[in-house]
């Protein structure tokens, strides 16, 4: 209280299945507590898989003032192949599952500003049969990643010398190129991949939160003005 804080946002992640029970204990307590202290309390979640089921979101849209879906990473540092970091489906079921368990005024999805720079190359035999009888063996790639913020990723395809064409089905730019003895691919956050998913989120009258990597663009905020305007009309 002494900080000035108007609220409170708990961010507990890779909770295991057996603490899930004590966590949503600890949910229940802070929300007494905030509302005590007429603090707002929001929870941040991952978009809901069965795997993490025990972080019960229909307890915390009871307790909490907001439920925050996390809807990115869909794929991350630890994938076995290349993806999009917030596909517009990933977004989409994310949405539908959760407003299954917590009503849509204490909703808000959270969208990235920032996505990956894919680099891919055969496995030789010898890899192969390394990994022989794992989930990894399946995947004939090796890959690795970083994650890059918006500008920072834009400006990686132009140095490249590549062109992003439009993906219908992640709703996102694409781009990929051969170098260094393999293949970048990269699934671009911008103006139009932002358009898209926030016209899916005000069409199921969410709020929208943001996590970002680097510097943020004019373009995000004109992709945010240009959907408002569309529900007003």
């Amino acid at each position: 209280m002494a900080a000035g804080v108007d609220g409170i946002n708990l961010d507990f992640e890779l909770i295991s299945s057996k603490c899930g029970v004590h966590y949503v204990q600890l949910v229940r307590e802070l929300s007494v507590k905030c509302h005590q202290n007429n603090l707002v309390f929001s929870v941040d979640n991952y978009v809901p898989q069965s795997y993490n089921s025990h972080y019960d979101l229909k307890e915390q849209g009871i307790v909490a003032d907001y439920v925050v879906i996390m809807a990115y990473d869909e794929h991350t540092e630890g994938s076995y192949e290349a993806g999009s970091v917030a596909s517009i489906s990933y977004l989409q079921d994310g949405i539908e599952k959760t407003l299954k368990k917590v009503s849509a005024d204490k909703v808000i999805a959270g969208i990235p500003f920032f996505t990956r720079l894919w680099f891919e190359t055969a496995k030789s035999l010898e890899q192969l049969s390394e990994e022989a009888g794992t989930e990894a063996a399946s995947y004939p790639n090796k890959v690795s990643s970083k994650a890059l913020g918006m500008e920072e990723a834009a400006q990686s395809v132009v140095n490249a010398g590549a062109t992003a064409q439009w993906d219908e089905k992640t709703q996102q730019n694409y781009a990929k190129w051969s170098a260094d003895g393999g293949t970048y691919r990269i699934w671009l956050e911008d103006a139009q991949s932002l358009e898209a998913k926030l016209k899916v989120i005000q069409e199921n009258k969410l709020a929208c939160g943001r996590m970002e990597s680097g510097k943020r663009r004019k373009q995000c905020m004109e992709a945010h003005f240009s959907v408002c305007k569309l529900n007003k009309r």
